[in-house]
C-alpha cells in the first residue's frame, strides 16, 4: 500500500562528456532504483543526460543500451554550470517538480532518491538535499558528509572526507553547501536560485547555488540515508595541477563575490601566511605518491 502518496515529477540529470564507459555504470544502477515504493509514487519519473558535445559515441551508447533515457544534446562542451543550464532550458519543468543533479561517475543506492526528497517535502524551509557520498574505490570511507564554507579563511571543505564512515555521519542535519555530485531541490526553487552562475567556468559552481539558497534564509540538508558512491575526478585527475589551478582562480572568484571586505582582507593573509604554502607541499606530495 502507497502511503502519503506524492505524484509530483521527479527529473534525475546525469551531465556527461566523453564518460561512456562510466555513464553506463551510472545509468545501470539508475535502472535498479524504488521510484514506486511504500513512501511516494513517482509515476511521471525520468532519467536524462546531458551531454556536453561527447566524441565517444556516449549518446548512440544511451540509445542502445537505455532506450527510455531522455537525452539532451549541446553543442560544444559547456563544463557544469553552463551545460547545465543550456540543458535546462531545452526541458520541459512544472515548478513543483523534483529535479536530481547527478554527475556521471557515481552509483547510486536503491532508495537514494526517496531519501533525498524527503527533507525537502517535510521541512517547508528546506531548498536543497544532498546524499552521504563515498569513494567507489573504498566504500568505507566518506568523500562527502556534508561542505563548509569559512569566509573568513576562505576555506571550501567536505565534512567527514577520507574519514571512515560510521554512526556521526548518519544522522540528518543540516549543512553549508551542497556539493555539484549529487544535489536535489524543486524546480522553483532552481528559478528561485537564478540557476548556476555561468562565470564559474568549472568548480564552485555548488557553493556559489549554496550560498545563495542561505542567503534566502532556506536550509540545506544533509540525508545519510541516501547513499551514492563515487569515482573522484574522473575528467581531469584527482591530483592534476590543471584541477588545482582551475579550482584555485574560481575559489578566488566565490570569495570575491560572497565575502565582505573585511572577510576578504582575512582571507589574503591567512592564504598568504597558510593555506597556499601548505596546499603547495600537500599538491607536490601527492604527485609523488
Amino acid at each position: 500500500m502507497i502511503k502519503n502518496l506524492n505524484t509530483n515529477k521527479v527529473h534525475i540529470i546525469v551531465l556527461t562528456w566523453n564518460n561512456k564507459n562510466i555513464l553506463k555504470r551510472c545509468l545501470k544502477s539508475l535502472e535498479n532504483i524504488n521510484y514506486a515504493s511504500n513512501m511516494y509514487d513517482y509515476t511521471n519519473f525520468t532519467v536524462n543526460v546531458i551531454d556536453n558535445n561527447s566524441s565517444d559515441n556516449s549518446i548512440e551508447m544511451v540509445a542502445k543500451k537505455f532506450p527510455k533515457v531522455n537525452v539532451t544534446k549541446n553543442s560544444q562542451n559547456l563544463k557544469f554550470g553552463a551545460g547545465y543550464n543550456a540543458g535546462f532550458k531545452k526541458m520541459n519543468f512544472d515548478e513543483k517538480d523534483f529535479i536530481i543533479l547527478l554527475n556521471d561517475d557515481t552509483i547510486v543506492s536503491r532508495d537514494f532518491m526517496d531519501e533525498l526528497i524527503n527533507p525537502l517535502i517535510n521541512d517547508n524551509r528546506a531548498i536543497i538535499s544532498v546524499p552521504k557520498i563515498l569513494f567507489s574505490s573504498n566504500i568505507n570511507k566518506i568523500w562527502y558528509a556534508g561542505g563548509a564554507v569559512d569566509l573568513w579563511r576562505g576555506l571550501i571543505y567536505h565534512v567527514g572526507i577520507r574519514d571512515f564512515d560510521g554512526p556521526k555521519y548518519s544522522f540528518i542535519s543540516e549543512t553549508q553547501y551542497a556539493t555539484g555530485c549529487c544535489l536535489c531541490l524543486r524546480y522553483e526553487d532552481l528559478k528561485k536560485l537564478n540557476f548556476f552562475d555561468e562565470t564559474f567556468d568549472m568548480y564552485c559552481e555548488d557553493v556559489d547555488l549554496s550560498l545563495k539558497a542561505l542567503q534566502l534564509n532556506r536550509k540545506i540538508i544533509y540525508a545519510p540515508k541516501s547513499i551514492i558512491l563515487h569515482s573522484v575526478s574522473q575528467s581531469l585527475g584527482e591530483h592534476s595541477s590543471k584541477k588545482n589551478i582551475m579550482k584555485l582562480k574560481n575559489h578566488l572568484k566565490l570569495f570575491w563575490k560572497h565575502a565582505t571586505g573585511i572577510q576578504l582582507i582575512s582571507i589574503f593573509f591567512y592564504w598568504i601566511l597558510f593555506h597556499l604554502p601548505y596546499q603547495l607541499l600537500r599538491w607536490l606530495y601527492l604527485r609523488k605518491k
